[in-house]
């Protein structure tokens, strides 16, 4: 009987060896320079969690993605992403103080998007640059104030209409939260499926999904849109 070879473990490193490798491939970006690059059309990304950005406020401009979801947002081929997600896109992200940031800069580059960058010192050194900011509280995964009629917070779990706490099931909220997350664009059934781990050659379970969610929804069931043979989308509130 033969005995497989032992597996050879990598060598232990520091966090400060992994975030210098990070930097090592970047061009990273002072906040004045941030500023011009969000001038001239770069997307201005914001990874910190909804706690730092109400204690700290925001950038005017800036794309909300938090850390746990800004590889699937920006991933062109992924099914989650958004508009803008381009191989070509120069993505300057930023975190509170310049390290998280490094960090998810080198996994975007890693992905092919080739010019993602971040910002040197974070929020913290923009602000004490004099830069514009305003106060913190945008939900999570919204690019400016959130409409009055739905409402869909990833961080608490919250869904709300007109204001109103909306109570959902588990895998309802994850259909509303991945259509809210794909600003109006149609999320197919196979990907939904994916999303929920059921398999839409067997099963209804999405429309029915789909069907009590709009019957709670009340006057926001509207933006609720079925696209016959294709999948759904939600429209802006």
């Amino acid at each position: 009987m033969s005995v497989s070879p032992l597996r050879r473990l990598p060598a232990p490193r520091t966090i400060n060896d992994v975030l210098a490798e990070a930097r090592s491939g970047l061009v990273r970006l002072s906040a004045v320079e941030a500023l011009a690059a969000q001038q001239s059309g770069a997307l201005l990304v914001d990874i910190r969690p909804s706690a730092q950005r109400i204690a700290e406020g925001e950038i005017p401009g800036a794309l909300v993605l938090e850390r746990n979801v800004l590889e699937w947002r920006l991933d062109p081929t992924s099914s989650a992403s958004i508009p803008e997600a381009s191989y070509d896109a120069h993505v300057v992200v930023l975190c509170s103080e310049g390290y998280t940031s490094s960090l998810a800069a080198a996994s975007l580059a890693s992905l092919g998007i080739w010019r993602a960058t971040d910002l040197e010192g974070g929020f913290v050194a923009w602000a004490a640059a004099g830069l514009p900011t305003v106060p913190g509280g945008t939900p999570a995964g919204s690019r400016s104030g959130s409409a009055e009629l739905l409402s869909v917070d990833v961080d608490t779990w919250e869904v709300r209409v007109n204001g109103t706490l909306l109570h959902t099931t588990r895998q309802e909220f994850k259909v509303l939260a991945a259509l809210h997350a794909a600003h109006g664009r149609v999320l197919t059934r196979s990907g939904m499926a994916e999303l929920l781990d059921v398999y839409p050659e067997t099963t209804r379970a999405i429309d029915v999904h789909v069907c009590r969610l709009r019957a709670k929804l009340g006057d926001a069931a509207r933006l609720l849109v079925t696209v016959r043979g294709v999948g759904w989308r939600l429209l802006p509130a």
